[in-house]
């Protein structure tokens, strides 16, 4: 069998992908540094992955325990902090002011976030559809050879076919070939209906937090400018809440985002290498070598059969001079002698040049059709003509199963030594990655503006809210005013009656 080129003759290494970056401690073995580089499937790497949202996570959890525990004292103790005295003007003002900042902050944040999710969910789904885009071409180029093959096996040009030996060889690859489309095309599919659904769930839960972040905040400020004190609180502890849960997905994001970043640093260093046995087979693995190998041996063993039975049929029938009279091979042929087809390969298998006296099979329906003669019902030749219609729509089947298999083995090559998966990953990594990093950056950002507003404005909401009221100030001004009036009153009463006396 002649070995097609690749590097598939030389013993495979194991590549540790990514293994700087992803030197990370890992969580599920106490927390030792994990080693094994990019591996979308050991936990140990995704332990290690998680390890990077800990900062948010822990900021989550302190978030909630202590805010949670102030909330609490200012329930219980009654300890508050009131804007009140000669300063209370100004010091209203510059809460409000921070306040309009703060709801300002929370604004964009959720804006940065809206769009960000949204560009993200974009450029991640369009990587998706590329990775499965290119798996599905290459199961179509496996499926399109065991679709030749098979259609091989049916040749039949006047009683000629291919050989039974031949036949059975073919049924034994195509059952390799299916099985080689099967795993790739279910596991392809496996790991991307995973991928979309975390994809789906994110961003899901990144439009549900923008919305009410953004409604917590500006009815939050709204009620606190009314002076609602008993209903800003509701809206406290909601934004309480959700400044955790956006603690929370900002740390998802540190994680999701340096599992993109970890897959696009193993892909760009598996390009280098391509040979080497890796975790990346699990997106898109090489063809099997000996799958190939065989298929392109076969390939090129039933061309040159089928051209071997169309020129045993040129030379036994439509060349023969047959005499008239009981011969099957003769039906009134006559003209020109038909050209004969060159065979593709040698006996090596290696390709050969077309003689000018043959027809390739590039050109051998368009040549022939020129002696296909016109034929009377009982089938004879009544112009001058080597084939008869029927004849030589056998003969153009039987050139079209060749030409297919001409044209579909040979790209099965790309596929056992790599060059196709390493082109898939080298255009990921260059057009693909960029673009997804740039949106988790805007996300992140857009998270953290969120927090951070929402966070201030808490705090704000209830020295704003406790600020002296429009109607308190009057009432007190009020009271004074009755209290002067009274003393008053006494005193131009005391100093008539003195008068009197």
């Amino acid at each position: 069998m002649s070995q097609a080129p690749g590097p598939a003759n030389d013993p495979t290494w194991t590549l540790v992908l990514a293994g700087s970056r992803t030197n990370r401690p890992d969580i599920l073995d106490h927390f030792k540094r994990y080693h094994g580089g990019w591996d979308i499937t050991n936990k140990h790497y995704w332990a290690s992955v998680g390890f990077t949202g800990a900062a948010a996570f822990i900021l989550a959890i302190l978030w909630f325990v202590c805010f949670g525990l102030a909330m609490i004292i200012h329930h219980c103790c009654g300890l508050k902090i009131d804007i009140k005295g000669k300063e209370s003007r100004g010091s209203q003002r510059i809460c409000l002011v921070l306040l309009l900042v703060f709801t300002c902050a929370s604004a964009v944040g959720c804006i940065l976030l809206s769009v960000g999710q949204g560009q993200f969910h974009g450029e991640a789904v369009d990587t998706l559809n590329y990775v499965v885009n290119q798996s599905d071409y290459t199961v179509q180029t496996l499926l399109n050879v065991t679709g030749y093959l098979s259609l091989a096996k049916t040749v039949n040009v006047a009683q000629f076919f291919l050989p039974s030996d031949v036949k059975d060889d073919i049924d034994r690859l195509n059952i390799d070939l299916n099985n080689a489309a099967n795993t790739l095309s279910l596991k392809t599919r496996q790991n991307s209906h995973k991928i979309r659904t975390v994809f789906d769930t994110v961003r899901s839960s990144m439009i549900a937090v923008a919305i009410v972040m953004l409604l917590v905040s500006l009815l939050g400020l709204f009620l606190s400018i009314l002076g609602h004190k008993n209903t800003i609180y509701i809206f406290i502890i909601s934004g309480w809440l959700l400044v955790a849960v956006t603690f929370i997905l900002c740390g998802v994001f540190v994680i999701i985002n340096n599992a993109i970043s970890d897959t696009c640093m193993a892909m760009g260093q598996w390009v280098d290498n391509p040979h080497a046995e890796t975790a990346l087979s699990n997106i898109l693995p090489c063809v099997d070598q000996a799958t190939t190998n065989a298929t392109l041996y076969k390939s090129k063993l039933v061309v040159n059969d089928i051209a071997n039975i169309m020129n045993g049929f040129i030379g036994t029938y439509a060349n023969a001079n047959a005499p008239q009279g009981g011969n099957s091979n003769y039906y009134n042929q006559s003209g020109p002698l038909l050209p004969y087809l060159c065979y593709p390969y040698d006996s090596q298998l290696r390709e050969l040049q077309c003689p000018p006296q043959l027809v390739s099979i590039a050109n051998a329906s368009e040549v022939w059709e020129n002696y296909t003669c016109t034929v009377s019902e009982s089938g004879s030749c009544t112009s001058a003509g080597r084939l008869t219609p029927d004849m030589y729509q056998q003969l153009v089947g039987a050139v079209n199963i060749s030409y297919g298999l001409q044209h579909y083995a040979p790209p099965l090559l790309s596929l056992q030594d790599c060059n196709f998966v390493r082109e898939t990953f080298k255009i990921i990594t260059s057009d693909y990655c960029p673009p997804l990093e740039d949106r988790l950056r805007m996300v992140n950002a857009g998270l953290g503006l969120v927090s951070v507003g929402v966070m201030l404005s808490l705090a704000l909401w209830i020295i704003y809210a406790n600020r002296p009221q429009r109607e308190e100030m009057l009432a007190k001004i009020s009271s004074e005013f009755k209290g002067r009036g009274n003393g008053h009153n006494i005193s131009i009463d005391v100093a008539s009656r003195s008068n009197k006396v």
